[in-house]
């Protein structure tokens, strides 16, 4: 799940107004961030970044963190579950390790790009209607505020595109 993430974060920004969107975002891609930098310096190890063990670890980490800074409980465990949201949003669309040695799990829907689009596409409609009745009211109607979820299928759709050459036929 690539644009899905995002949305996720706009969810919890949705349910915690208070903890900042430039935040959230971050987090909700963070396995992603750790395991690019583990490639680039070849390390690569999904098990370091996306298993259940790193991802509870990142997770705790962050809330902590936030926690720490800002002494607001709940705001911190909607960073938590922002950064966990990760493991499963990854387990519908690919391949994700649990544990060191353990089994690697998911249902691959990268390998069925169409029904991949139309998950992570109803993910981020939803994820955006919960963040909108966050908004005030005149705030909502807002046609700018359209632009979050059309660019967010839209960035969908250049990764489904670009990386899966069957998705543009």
């Amino acid at each position: 799940m690539y644009a899905g993430h995002a949305a996720l974060a706009t969810l919890a920004k949705g349910a915690r107004p208070r903890v900042p969107i430039g935040l959230l975002v971050p987090v909700a891609f963070a396995p992603d961030w750790i395991q690019w930098v583990f490639d680039a310096m070849g390390h690569g190890n999904r098990e370091i970044s996306h298993s259940l063990v790193s991802v509870a670890m990142g997770a705790t980490l962050v809330a902590l963190l936030y926690l720490l800074a800002t002494r607001q409980r709940v705001d911190a465990a909607a960073v938590w579950l922002t950064y966990a949201s990760h493991w499963p949003a990854d387990y519908i669309t690919g391949l994700k390790p649990t544990w060191p040695g353990g089994p690697t799990v998911g249902l691959h829907l990268y390998t069925r790009p169409f029904p991949e689009f139309c998950v992570e596409a109803v993910v981020i409609l939803v994820c955006w209607f919960a963040y909108r009745r966050s908004l005030p009211v005149a705030a909502r109607h807002r046609a700018v505020g359209l632009l979050i979820p059309i660019g967010l299928i839209a960035m969908q759709i250049a990764f489904l595109a670009v990386s899966n050459p069957s998705f543009r036929k």
